[in-house]
């Protein structure tokens, strides 16, 4: 694979006080530009692996698309209507790779995001919005919190079904073990810092052991 020297972008990332270094990297002679964020596949990167830039960034594009829920409120009251537009055109980018940063977001972020699905479900239901909960059960919507985690489970029972992605997600002990009480089906990766606890792969594993959980109480009780 040949790397385009202008398109390379050299980022650093470092969270000791006591070693902050910086570093030249050059291709072909060429400089490769150190920065601080990037945008990758339309999510943004930081040196500091937070997402608040990232979750403005798609606020103010969600934002931007609530022009097309805005303008179709006014030729139409069909809350079916309007609420497919919604998810089509402005859900859609709110959960934007959501399975990459939705376990590290902040509670500041959450609000931010819920905030645009709130005056999206305002501007659904019209006069018979009452509050934001009653609007989800109205339109048979989840917070996107709730979304953002069933995509996530979504997305590692798809990984478990190719070959070279589950590894990402090893299984604990022998089948034998599966069904006792309290026995983890997967391994969690150990987290030495909270950063690395909160990111996607250990909390992908968490969220399939309890699937697996829910799953065998549920056998039990059949049993």
């Amino acid at each position: 694979m040949l790397l385009n020297v202008q398109k390379t972008k050299n980022i650093i990332f470092n969270f000791s006080k006591n070693s902050q270094f910086s570093t030249e990297i050059k291709l072909k002679g060429e400089k490769i530009e150190t920065v601080n964020e990037t945008k990758l596949l339309g999510t943004v990167l930081t040196d500091k692996l937070d997402w608040n830039m990232n979750t403005q960034s798609i606020v103010k594009e969600a934002n931007k698309r609530m022009s097309f829920l805005h303008k179709s409120s006014r030729f139409t009251t069909s809350k079916k209507d309007l609420k497919k537009i919604y998810i089509l055109q402005v859900r859609s980018k709110l959960e934007q790779s959501a399975v990459v940063w939705h376990s590290s977001l902040s509670q500041k972020c959450k609000n931010m995001l819920e905030r645009v699905q709130k005056s999206a479900l305002r501007i659904i239901m019209g006069s018979k919005y009452t509050n934001y909960n009653d609007a989800l059960t109205r339109l048979g919507l989840q917070s996107l919190d709730e979304r953002r985690q069933l995509l996530c489970v979504k997305f590692a029972k798809k990984c478990l079904m190719v070959e070279k992605l589950k590894r990402m997600f090893p299984l604990n002990g022998s089948l034998h073990n599966m069904r006792k009480r309290g026995h983890e089906k997967y391994i969690v990766n150990k987290a030495f810092t909270e950063r690395y606890k909160l990111s996607a792969i250990p909390y992908m594993q968490r969220l399939l052991n309890e699937s697996e959980k829910k799953k065998q109480e549920i056998l039990r009780q059949i049993d």
